[in-house]
């Protein structure tokens, strides 16, 4: 009978398992791949993920994500960091990099900066509100603690859209690996 009951669980089991691994097209924020759910991207996402690196001090490896984008954004945590959540209407202090997916140029970066006395270099502020920044920063960066560091795959709808921005194309999924340095009220209290 113990034997039966086993069985039994096991296809339920695996259709949890398989919900787990599918995401469910959920949005959260994890240690794991998150967001998603359509378009593609699972193993680009995860092979990007993997390479980026999570150590805050050092500038992130971005390889060149394969296959078809995901369709919707994707945040995944690297490192969780410590304290005060960024919230949207707060001022992050950040560094960055930016590429398009599929590619390794980077199109900006706050690394690439001058360092301060030889470390690391500066962060850059911005306001985290809507008409400041693209909405995939909007719906991405909330949540993240300073410390962390945090990959962002945003779909064109949330990032430039069909008009593309200055070396950004247009219709480009954006790849940014956002370390958040500090955050504040947007009046820098």
């Amino acid at each position: 009978m113990r034997a039966l009951g086993r069985l039994l669980l096991l296809p339920l089991v695996l259709v949890v398992g398989a919900l787990v691994v599918a995401g469910c097209g959920d949005e959260r924020t994890s240690g794991e791949v998150s967001g998603g759910g359509g378009g593609g991207g699972g193993a680009g996402v995860e092979a990007l993920v993997a390479a980026v690196g999570d150590d805050v001090e050092v500038a992130p490896k971005v390889i060149a994500a394969e296959g078809e984008p995901p369709a919707e954004l994707v945040k995944h945590d690297l490192v969780t960091g410590t304290g005060t959540e960024a919230k949207v209407g707060d001022t992050v202090r950040v560094r960055y990099t930016l590429v398009a997916w599929g590619s390794t140029d980077v199109i900006d970066s706050s690394w690439t900066a001058g360092a301060a006395d030889g470390g690391l270099p500066q962060p850059v502020a911005f306001p985290l509100q809507e008409g400041g920044l693209i909405d995939g920063w909007i719906k991405g960066i909330p949540g993240m603690r300073p410390g962390g560091r945090r990959v962002l795959v945003v779909p064109p709808d949330l990032g430039y859209g069909s008009g593309g921005s200055g070396p950004v194309p247009p219709n480009a999924t954006l790849v940014f690996v956002v370390d958040l340095v500090g955050t504040g009220d947007a009046a820098g209290r």
